[in-house]
Protein backbone atom coordinates (compact mmCIF):
# COMPACT_ATOMS: atom_id res chain seq x y z
CA UNK A 1 0.00 0.00 0.00
CA UNK A 2 1.61 3.71 -0.69
CA UNK A 3 2.07 5.95 1.65
CA UNK A 4 -0.72 8.57 0.43
CA UNK A 5 -3.31 5.81 0.64
CA UNK A 6 -2.55 4.59 3.61
CA UNK A 7 -2.81 8.73 4.77
CA UNK A 8 -6.04 8.89 3.00
CA UNK A 9 -7.21 6.00 5.58
CA UNK A 10 -5.73 7.47 8.43
CA UNK A 11 -7.38 10.47 7.67
CA UNK A 12 -11.12 8.38 7.82
CA UNK A 13 -10.25 6.52 10.89
CA UNK A 14 -7.44 6.23 12.66
CA UNK A 15 -8.04 9.09 14.49
CA UNK A 16 -11.33 9.03 14.87
CA UNK A 17 -11.89 7.57 18.28
CA UNK A 18 -8.53 6.20 18.14
CA UNK A 19 -7.35 8.00 21.22
CA UNK A 20 -8.47 9.67 24.20
CA UNK A 21 -7.58 12.72 23.58
CA UNK A 22 -8.90 12.82 20.31
CA UNK A 23 -11.71 15.74 21.12
CA UNK A 24 -7.92 18.28 21.18
CA UNK A 25 -7.03 16.81 17.67
CA UNK A 26 -10.06 17.51 16.43
CA UNK A 27 -10.18 21.16 16.70
CA UNK A 28 -7.04 21.39 15.00
CA UNK A 29 -7.30 22.86 11.62
CA UNK A 30 -4.82 19.95 10.35
CA UNK A 31 -5.11 17.40 12.44
CA UNK A 32 -6.69 15.12 9.77
CA UNK A 33 -4.19 15.88 7.39
CA UNK A 34 -0.91 13.84 6.76
CA UNK A 35 0.73 16.20 9.56
CA UNK A 36 3.07 14.83 12.21
CA UNK A 37 0.32 14.54 15.09
CA UNK A 38 -1.88 11.76 12.60
CA UNK A 39 2.00 10.47 11.04
CA UNK A 40 3.14 9.27 14.71
CA UNK A 41 -0.59 8.30 16.10
CA UNK A 42 -0.44 5.85 13.06
CA UNK A 43 2.89 4.97 13.54
CA UNK A 44 2.40 3.92 17.44
CA UNK A 45 -1.21 2.05 16.80
CA UNK A 46 0.72 -0.07 14.01
CA UNK A 47 3.50 -0.81 16.40
CA UNK A 48 0.98 -2.18 18.99
CA UNK A 49 -2.36 -2.89 17.13
CA UNK A 50 -1.65 -4.86 13.85
CA UNK A 51 -2.77 -8.66 14.48
CA UNK A 52 -0.81 -9.58 11.53
CA UNK A 53 2.40 -9.39 12.51
CA UNK A 54 1.46 -9.90 16.20
CA UNK A 55 0.07 -13.08 15.42
CA UNK A 56 2.79 -14.70 13.21
CA UNK A 57 5.99 -12.71 14.06
CA UNK A 58 5.44 -12.19 18.23
CA UNK A 59 3.44 -14.97 19.23
CA UNK A 60 3.42 -17.84 16.74
CA UNK A 61 7.26 -17.47 15.83
CA UNK A 62 9.06 -15.37 19.10
CA UNK A 63 6.75 -16.99 21.42
CA UNK A 64 7.03 -20.80 20.10
CA UNK A 65 10.72 -20.56 19.49
CA UNK A 66 11.58 -19.19 23.41
CA UNK A 67 9.04 -21.10 24.60
CA UNK A 68 6.28 -18.48 26.24
CA UNK A 69 3.55 -20.63 24.56
CA UNK A 70 2.69 -24.13 23.39
CA UNK A 71 -0.04 -26.47 21.77
CA UNK A 72 -2.01 -24.25 20.03
CA UNK A 73 -1.79 -25.72 16.19
CA UNK A 74 -0.22 -23.12 14.74
CA UNK A 75 2.35 -22.48 17.02
CA UNK A 76 3.24 -26.19 17.21
CA UNK A 77 3.66 -26.95 13.44
CA UNK A 78 5.70 -23.79 13.04
CA UNK A 79 6.59 -22.25 16.39
CA UNK A 80 7.99 -25.65 17.88
CA UNK A 81 8.81 -27.69 14.98
CA UNK A 82 10.56 -24.85 13.17
CA UNK A 83 8.88 -24.90 9.69
CA UNK A 84 9.29 -22.25 7.69
CA UNK A 85 5.94 -20.55 6.60
CA UNK A 86 6.76 -17.46 4.17
CA UNK A 87 3.46 -15.28 5.55
CA UNK A 88 4.52 -15.93 9.33
CA UNK A 89 8.26 -14.98 8.60
CA UNK A 90 7.64 -11.47 6.66
CA UNK A 91 5.36 -10.27 8.52
CA UNK A 92 7.46 -8.24 10.93
CA UNK A 93 9.08 -6.70 7.83
CA UNK A 94 6.22 -5.85 6.01
CA UNK A 95 4.49 -3.83 8.41
CA UNK A 96 7.25 -2.59 9.70
CA UNK A 97 8.88 -0.88 6.57
CA UNK A 98 5.04 -0.43 4.96
CA UNK A 99 3.21 0.88 7.70
CA UNK A 100 5.24 1.89 10.64
CA UNK A 101 8.56 3.29 9.29
CA UNK A 102 7.43 5.36 6.36
CA UNK A 103 5.65 7.86 8.69
CA UNK A 104 7.76 8.38 11.23
CA UNK A 105 10.56 9.05 8.40
CA UNK A 106 8.14 11.59 7.10
CA UNK A 107 7.79 13.46 10.58
CA UNK A 108 12.01 13.43 11.12
CA UNK A 109 12.27 14.91 7.10
CA UNK A 110 9.68 17.99 7.57
CA UNK A 111 9.98 18.59 10.59
CA UNK A 112 14.10 18.94 10.96
CA UNK A 113 15.24 22.31 11.93
CA UNK A 114 12.10 24.21 12.55
CA UNK A 115 12.50 25.34 16.40
CA UNK A 116 8.73 25.03 17.04
CA UNK A 117 9.17 21.22 16.50
CA UNK A 118 12.40 20.12 18.05
CA UNK A 119 10.33 17.99 20.14
CA UNK A 120 8.45 16.02 17.61
CA UNK A 121 11.61 15.70 15.89
CA UNK A 122 13.35 14.12 18.76
CA UNK A 123 9.87 11.71 19.63
CA UNK A 124 10.23 10.38 15.90
CA UNK A 125 13.60 10.13 15.91
CA UNK A 126 13.31 7.93 18.80
CA UNK A 127 10.39 6.15 17.29
CA UNK A 128 12.39 5.43 14.32
CA UNK A 129 14.98 3.38 16.36
CA UNK A 130 11.70 1.17 18.07
CA UNK A 131 10.33 0.24 14.89
CA UNK A 132 14.04 -0.73 13.09
CA UNK A 133 15.27 -2.22 16.13
CA UNK A 134 12.88 -5.16 15.96
CA UNK A 135 13.30 -5.65 12.26
CA UNK A 136 17.11 -5.60 12.60
CA UNK A 137 17.07 -7.85 15.42
CA UNK A 138 14.63 -10.66 14.03
CA UNK A 139 16.45 -9.99 10.31
CA UNK A 140 20.03 -8.91 10.63
CA UNK A 141 21.50 -6.63 8.15
CA UNK A 142 18.35 -4.82 6.99
CA UNK A 143 17.43 -0.96 5.49
CA UNK A 144 17.57 1.83 7.88
CA UNK A 145 19.73 5.03 6.39
CA UNK A 146 17.57 5.18 3.30
CA UNK A 147 14.66 3.20 4.45
CA UNK A 148 11.39 5.20 4.31
CA UNK A 149 12.74 7.80 1.99
CA UNK A 150 10.95 6.59 -1.01
CA UNK A 151 7.82 9.49 -0.59
CA UNK A 152 10.34 12.75 0.02
CA UNK A 153 13.65 11.19 -1.74
CA UNK A 154 12.39 8.63 -4.34
CA UNK A 155 14.44 6.44 -2.99
CA UNK A 156 12.47 2.91 -3.97
CA UNK A 157 15.33 0.58 -3.02
CA UNK A 158 17.20 1.50 -0.11
CA UNK A 159 20.69 -0.50 0.42
CA UNK A 160 20.76 -2.80 3.49
CA UNK A 161 22.86 -1.77 5.93
CA UNK A 162 25.39 -3.40 8.33
CA UNK A 163 23.80 -4.41 11.42
CA UNK A 164 26.52 -2.67 13.53
CA UNK A 165 26.38 0.36 11.36
CA UNK A 166 22.29 0.68 12.32
CA UNK A 167 23.39 -0.09 16.21
CA UNK A 168 26.13 3.09 15.70
CA UNK A 169 22.94 5.25 13.80
CA UNK A 170 20.90 3.92 16.81
CA UNK A 171 22.84 5.20 19.51
CA UNK A 172 23.70 8.71 17.95
CA UNK A 173 20.19 9.20 17.31
CA UNK A 174 19.15 8.86 20.80
CA UNK A 175 21.74 10.60 22.03
CA UNK A 176 20.43 13.35 19.54
CA UNK A 177 16.91 13.27 20.57
CA UNK A 178 17.76 13.14 23.88
CA UNK A 179 19.78 16.51 24.01
CA UNK A 180 17.09 17.54 21.86
CA UNK A 181 14.07 17.12 23.95
CA UNK A 182 13.04 20.10 26.07
CA UNK A 183 10.29 22.65 27.57
CA UNK A 184 10.50 24.99 25.23
CA UNK A 185 10.64 22.53 21.71
CA UNK A 186 7.08 22.32 21.16
CA UNK A 187 3.96 20.14 21.61
CA UNK A 188 4.16 16.62 20.66
CA UNK A 189 0.57 15.73 19.39
CA UNK A 190 -1.02 12.77 18.93
CA UNK A 191 1.37 10.79 20.92
CA UNK A 192 -0.32 8.03 22.10
CA UNK A 193 2.52 6.51 24.58
CA UNK A 194 3.00 9.40 27.06
CA UNK A 195 0.75 12.14 25.73
CA UNK A 196 3.51 14.50 24.68
CA UNK A 197 5.36 14.15 28.29
CA UNK A 198 8.74 14.91 27.07
CA UNK A 199 10.45 13.70 30.56
CA UNK A 200 9.34 10.39 30.02
CA UNK A 201 10.44 10.54 26.58
CA UNK A 202 13.84 11.53 27.49
CA UNK A 203 13.66 8.42 29.93
CA UNK A 204 12.77 6.15 27.22
CA UNK A 205 15.53 7.61 24.97
CA UNK A 206 17.77 6.11 27.50
CA UNK A 207 16.05 3.20 28.23
CA UNK A 208 16.12 2.08 25.02
CA UNK A 209 19.65 2.88 24.77
CA UNK A 210 20.52 0.53 27.56
CA UNK A 211 18.69 -2.20 25.83
CA UNK A 212 20.49 -1.66 22.89
CA UNK A 213 23.55 -1.70 24.71
CA UNK A 214 22.94 -4.92 26.56
CA UNK A 215 21.96 -6.30 23.10
CA UNK A 216 25.58 -6.10 21.88
CA UNK A 217 27.26 -7.24 25.18
CA UNK A 218 28.90 -10.12 23.65
CA UNK A 219 29.85 -8.95 20.27
CA UNK A 220 31.15 -5.34 21.33
CA UNK A 221 31.64 -5.18 25.20
CA UNK A 222 33.46 -1.81 25.11
CA UNK A 223 30.73 -0.37 23.36
CA UNK A 224 28.27 -1.70 24.82
CA UNK A 225 29.51 -0.63 28.20
CA UNK A 226 30.05 2.84 27.28
CA UNK A 227 26.36 3.40 26.01
CA UNK A 228 25.10 1.70 29.01
CA UNK A 229 27.23 4.15 31.76
CA UNK A 230 25.77 6.74 29.54
CA UNK A 231 22.01 5.86 29.17
CA UNK A 232 22.38 4.99 33.32
CA UNK A 233 23.74 8.72 33.77
CA UNK A 234 21.40 10.43 31.84
CA UNK A 235 18.55 8.60 33.40
CA UNK A 236 16.76 5.65 32.83
CA UNK A 237 13.00 4.45 34.15
CA UNK A 238 12.36 5.17 37.36
CA UNK A 239 9.05 3.07 38.17
CA UNK A 240 6.45 1.39 36.55
CA UNK A 241 4.81 5.16 36.00
CA UNK A 242 7.37 5.31 33.40
CA UNK A 243 6.39 2.27 31.34
CA UNK A 244 6.03 3.06 27.48
CA UNK A 245 2.60 1.09 26.53
CA UNK A 246 -0.46 1.36 24.22
CA UNK A 247 -3.40 2.22 25.42
CA UNK A 248 -5.66 -0.22 23.09
CA UNK A 249 -9.45 0.29 22.56
CA UNK A 250 -12.91 -2.11 22.34
CA UNK A 251 -12.86 -1.91 18.19
CA UNK A 252 -13.66 -4.92 16.42
CA UNK A 253 -10.41 -6.48 14.14
CA UNK A 254 -10.70 -6.64 10.97
CA UNK A 255 -9.22 -9.10 8.56
CA UNK A 256 -9.96 -7.32 5.28
CA UNK A 257 -6.64 -7.41 3.31
CA UNK A 258 -5.18 -3.72 4.00
CA UNK A 259 -7.37 -2.91 6.44
CA UNK A 260 -5.74 -0.58 9.55
CA UNK A 261 -7.87 -0.13 12.07
CA UNK A 262 -5.19 -1.03 14.53
CA UNK A 263 -6.65 0.42 17.76
CA UNK A 264 -7.46 -2.82 19.57
CA UNK A 265 -4.47 -4.82 21.10
CA UNK A 266 -2.90 -6.98 18.25
CA UNK A 267 -2.17 -9.77 20.06
CA UNK A 268 -5.00 -10.36 21.94
CA UNK A 269 -6.49 -11.23 18.07
CA UNK A 270 -3.45 -13.74 18.22
CA UNK A 271 -4.95 -14.69 20.87
CA UNK A 272 -8.91 -15.26 20.30
CA UNK A 273 -7.92 -16.40 16.31
CA UNK A 274 -6.08 -19.60 17.80
CA UNK A 275 -9.04 -20.71 18.67
CA UNK A 276 -8.56 -21.69 22.37
CA UNK A 277 -4.89 -22.47 21.62
CA UNK A 278 -4.30 -20.50 24.08
CA UNK A 279 -1.90 -22.09 26.14
CA UNK A 280 1.54 -21.00 28.21
CA UNK A 281 4.12 -23.95 27.38
CA UNK A 282 5.34 -26.25 30.21
CA UNK A 283 8.68 -24.81 30.89
CA UNK A 284 7.04 -20.96 31.91
CA UNK A 285 4.49 -22.61 34.10
CA UNK A 286 6.45 -25.17 35.84
CA UNK A 287 9.37 -22.45 36.50
CA UNK A 288 6.48 -20.50 37.82
CA UNK A 289 5.19 -22.98 39.91
CA UNK A 290 8.17 -24.04 40.92
CA UNK A 291 10.15 -21.04 42.37
CA UNK A 292 6.73 -20.08 43.86
CA UNK A 293 6.31 -17.01 42.08
CA UNK A 294 3.04 -15.07 42.46
CA UNK A 295 2.67 -14.38 38.91
CA UNK A 296 1.43 -17.82 38.24
CA UNK A 297 -2.35 -17.35 39.20
CA UNK A 298 -2.27 -13.84 38.14
CA UNK A 299 -1.11 -14.95 34.24
CA UNK A 300 -2.47 -18.54 34.21
CA UNK A 301 -6.00 -20.50 34.90
CA UNK A 302 -5.74 -23.27 36.59
CA UNK A 303 -6.85 -27.00 34.62
CA UNK A 304 -10.33 -28.14 35.01
CA UNK A 305 -9.68 -31.53 34.03
CA UNK A 306 -7.53 -34.70 34.98
CA UNK A 307 -4.03 -34.91 33.50
CA UNK A 308 -0.83 -36.73 34.54
CA UNK A 309 -0.66 -34.35 37.64
CA UNK A 310 -4.43 -36.35 38.25
CA UNK A 311 -7.55 -34.20 38.24
CA UNK A 312 -8.13 -31.14 40.71
CA UNK A 313 -8.70 -32.38 44.94
CA UNK A 314 -11.11 -29.87 47.22
CA UNK A 315 -10.15 -26.35 46.98
CA UNK A 316 -7.16 -27.25 44.98
CA UNK A 317 -6.07 -25.65 41.66
CA UNK A 318 -3.32 -27.44 39.49
CA UNK A 319 -1.68 -25.38 37.33
CA UNK A 320 -0.15 -27.45 34.30
CA UNK A 321 1.79 -25.97 30.85
CA UNK A 322 1.47 -27.65 27.50
CA UNK A 323 4.71 -29.50 26.23
CA UNK A 324 6.54 -27.53 23.49
CA UNK A 325 6.67 -29.64 20.31
CA UNK A 326 3.10 -30.94 21.33
CA UNK A 327 -0.56 -30.46 20.30
CA UNK A 328 -3.15 -29.31 22.87
CA UNK A 329 -5.72 -32.02 22.18
CA UNK A 330 -2.39 -34.48 22.06
CA UNK A 331 -1.60 -33.96 26.32
CA UNK A 332 -2.69 -36.16 28.45
CA UNK A 333 -6.47 -35.35 29.19
CA UNK A 334 -6.68 -33.29 26.25
CA UNK A 335 -6.87 -29.31 26.22
CA UNK A 336 -8.55 -29.30 29.72
CA UNK A 337 -6.21 -30.70 31.55
CA UNK A 338 -3.67 -27.05 30.60
CA UNK A 339 -3.72 -24.59 32.12
CA UNK A 340 -5.27 -21.36 30.33
CA UNK A 341 -4.40 -17.68 29.70
CA UNK A 342 -5.97 -15.12 32.09
CA UNK A 343 -9.02 -13.69 30.05
CA UNK A 344 -7.94 -10.23 30.99
CA UNK A 345 -4.41 -10.61 28.86
CA UNK A 346 -7.09 -11.79 25.61
CA UNK A 347 -9.29 -8.16 25.50
CA UNK A 348 -9.26 -5.55 22.85
CA UNK A 349 -9.00 -3.33 25.48
CA UNK A 350 -5.65 -4.87 27.37
CA UNK A 351 -2.70 -2.67 27.32
CA UNK A 352 0.77 -3.79 24.45
CA UNK A 353 3.69 -3.17 26.83
CA UNK A 354 6.79 -1.86 24.50
CA UNK A 355 9.26 -1.16 27.08
CA UNK A 356 9.44 -1.57 30.93
CA UNK A 357 10.29 -0.21 34.58
CA UNK A 358 11.25 -4.03 34.74
CA UNK A 359 13.12 -4.73 32.23
CA UNK A 360 15.34 -1.21 32.99
CA UNK A 361 15.94 -2.78 36.36
CA UNK A 362 17.04 -6.03 35.28
CA UNK A 363 19.28 -4.63 32.46
CA UNK A 364 20.92 -2.87 35.24
CA UNK A 365 21.59 -6.18 37.01
CA UNK A 366 23.67 -7.45 34.43
CA UNK A 367 25.56 -3.95 33.88
CA UNK A 368 26.08 -3.80 37.29
CA UNK A 369 27.41 -7.28 37.41
CA UNK A 370 29.69 -6.72 34.87
CA UNK A 371 30.97 -3.68 36.74
CA UNK A 372 29.95 -1.18 34.22
CA UNK A 373 27.54 0.75 36.15
CA UNK A 374 27.35 1.54 40.17
CA UNK A 375 25.17 0.06 41.86
CA UNK A 376 24.19 -3.75 43.80
CA UNK A 377 23.15 -6.25 40.85
CA UNK A 378 21.08 -7.53 43.80
CA UNK A 379 19.47 -4.48 44.54
CA UNK A 380 18.53 -3.98 40.76
CA UNK A 381 17.32 -7.44 40.13
CA UNK A 382 15.43 -7.37 43.23
CA UNK A 383 13.49 -3.82 41.95
CA UNK A 384 13.51 -5.45 38.63
CA UNK A 385 11.48 -8.57 39.58
CA UNK A 386 9.49 -7.10 41.90
CA UNK A 387 8.19 -4.25 39.07
CA UNK A 388 7.54 -7.21 36.58
CA UNK A 389 4.95 -8.52 39.27
CA UNK A 390 3.76 -5.10 39.89
CA UNK A 391 3.11 -4.05 36.02
CA UNK A 392 0.95 -6.96 35.41
CA UNK A 393 -1.68 -4.61 37.56
CA UNK A 394 -1.90 -3.08 34.43
CA UNK A 395 -3.82 -5.83 32.71
CA UNK A 396 -6.30 -6.02 35.41
CA UNK A 397 -4.87 -8.84 37.40
CA UNK A 398 -4.74 -8.60 41.55
CA UNK A 399 -1.37 -7.71 42.87
CA UNK A 400 -0.63 -9.92 45.66
CA UNK A 401 0.07 -8.62 49.02
CA UNK A 402 3.50 -6.73 49.57
CA UNK A 403 4.46 -9.09 52.26
CA UNK A 404 3.92 -12.16 49.80
CA UNK A 405 5.68 -10.54 46.68
CA UNK A 406 8.77 -9.68 50.02
CA UNK A 407 8.38 -13.43 50.37
CA UNK A 408 9.09 -14.28 47.21
CA UNK A 409 12.06 -11.66 46.75
CA UNK A 410 13.37 -12.66 49.54
CA UNK A 411 13.52 -16.51 48.44
CA UNK A 412 14.68 -15.92 45.37
CA UNK A 413 17.54 -13.50 45.48
CA UNK A 414 20.62 -13.21 43.14
CA UNK A 415 23.26 -16.62 43.71
CA UNK A 416 26.67 -15.81 43.27
CA UNK A 417 27.81 -17.89 39.87
CA UNK A 418 24.16 -18.03 38.36
CA UNK A 419 23.89 -13.89 37.72
CA UNK A 420 23.11 -14.09 34.08
CA UNK A 421 20.68 -17.09 34.17
CA UNK A 422 18.73 -15.65 36.43
CA UNK A 423 18.38 -12.21 34.88
CA UNK A 424 18.05 -13.99 31.50
CA UNK A 425 15.56 -16.17 32.53
CA UNK A 426 13.42 -13.17 34.63
CA UNK A 427 13.89 -11.04 31.62
CA UNK A 428 12.40 -14.02 29.76
CA UNK A 429 9.36 -14.24 32.08
CA UNK A 430 8.80 -9.92 32.21
CA UNK A 431 9.02 -10.39 27.83
CA UNK A 432 6.71 -12.52 28.40
CA UNK A 433 4.15 -10.83 26.34
CA UNK A 434 6.62 -9.34 24.17
CA UNK A 435 8.57 -12.37 23.25
CA UNK A 436 9.72 -10.66 20.40
CA UNK A 437 12.50 -8.96 22.79
CA UNK A 438 12.57 -12.32 24.83
CA UNK A 439 13.52 -13.87 21.60
CA UNK A 440 16.70 -11.60 20.72
CA UNK A 441 17.58 -11.66 24.59
CA UNK A 442 17.76 -15.30 24.60
CA UNK A 443 19.68 -15.52 21.31
CA UNK A 444 22.07 -13.11 23.15
CA UNK A 445 22.30 -15.37 26.29
CA UNK A 446 20.97 -18.89 25.45
CA UNK A 447 18.73 -18.55 28.64
CA UNK A 448 16.65 -19.98 29.92
CA UNK A 449 17.68 -23.26 29.27
CA UNK A 450 14.75 -24.44 26.31
CA UNK A 451 13.16 -27.52 26.10
CA UNK A 452 14.74 -30.35 23.74
CA UNK A 453 12.56 -30.21 20.47
CA UNK A 454 12.69 -34.42 19.43
CA UNK A 455 9.42 -34.00 16.47
CA UNK A 456 11.11 -35.88 13.68
CA UNK A 457 9.35 -33.53 11.12
CA UNK A 458 11.20 -30.37 12.38
CA UNK A 459 12.15 -29.03 9.22
CA UNK A 460 15.79 -27.93 11.86
CA UNK A 461 16.35 -31.36 13.13
CA UNK A 462 15.07 -29.39 16.92
CA UNK A 463 17.49 -26.70 16.27
CA UNK A 464 15.98 -23.22 17.16
CA UNK A 465 16.65 -20.69 13.96
CA UNK A 466 18.62 -17.70 15.21
CA UNK A 467 17.13 -14.83 12.83
CA UNK A 468 13.81 -14.85 10.43
CA UNK A 469 14.58 -15.05 6.93
CA UNK A 470 14.37 -12.02 4.45
CA UNK A 471 10.78 -11.39 2.07
CA UNK A 472 11.52 -13.54 -0.92
CA UNK A 473 10.32 -10.92 -3.37
CA UNK A 474 12.99 -8.27 -2.01
CA UNK A 475 15.09 -10.23 -4.77
CA UNK A 476 12.62 -8.97 -7.52
CA UNK A 477 12.15 -5.40 -5.93
CA UNK A 478 15.75 -4.42 -4.72
CA UNK A 479 18.12 -7.27 -5.79
CA UNK A 480 21.53 -5.85 -5.78
CA UNK A 481 21.42 -4.43 -1.96
CA UNK A 482 19.43 -8.32 -1.35
CA UNK A 483 21.90 -9.50 -2.94
CA UNK A 484 24.87 -7.87 -0.95
CA UNK A 485 23.50 -8.02 1.89
CA UNK A 486 22.86 -11.89 1.94
CA UNK A 487 26.36 -12.48 1.11
CA UNK A 488 27.30 -10.80 4.52
CA UNK A 489 25.13 -13.54 6.33
CA UNK A 490 25.99 -16.27 4.43
CA UNK A 491 25.23 -16.44 1.22
CA UNK A 492 21.84 -18.06 1.63
CA UNK A 493 18.35 -16.73 2.72
CA UNK A 494 18.21 -19.01 5.56
CA UNK A 495 17.03 -18.55 9.15
CA UNK A 496 20.16 -20.88 10.90
CA UNK A 497 22.57 -17.88 9.82
CA UNK A 498 22.96 -15.39 12.84
CA UNK A 499 22.89 -12.03 13.16
CA UNK A 500 26.25 -9.21 14.08
CA UNK A 501 25.66 -9.56 17.37
CA UNK A 502 24.29 -13.23 18.15
CA UNK A 503 28.28 -14.75 19.25
CA UNK A 504 26.19 -17.16 21.63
Amino acid sequence: MKFKQIIALLAIFTLVGCTENFDELEKDPVALSANPAGQLTFAQLCMSGDGYYQWRANLIYSGGFVQHYAGAWNVTEFGSKFKKNDDYATALWRNGYANELKGVVDIIEKTSGDPTLVNMNAVAKIMRVMIVQRITDLYGDCPYSEAGLGFSKGIVTPKYDKQEDIYNAFFKQLEEAFAQLNAGGGAVKGDQFYDGDITKWKKLANTMRLRLAMRISEVSPAEAEKQAKAAFQNGVFQSNADNCFMKCLDYPFNDTPGALDFRGNGLSYAFIGNENGDHFSSLMIDFLRNNGDPRLTMLATPKTGSSNWGPPGPGEELYVGNTPGVFQWEMPGGSNAISGIQPYLKLKTTPFLHVSYSESQLLLAEAAFRGWVTGSAADYYKKGVEAGIRHLAMYGAALPTQGAIDTYLNNKPLVAGKEKEQIATQLWVTYLLNSIEAYSNWRRTGFPKLLPITNPDSETGGVVPTRLYYPNDEAQKNGPNFQEALSRMGGKNEWTNKVWWDKN
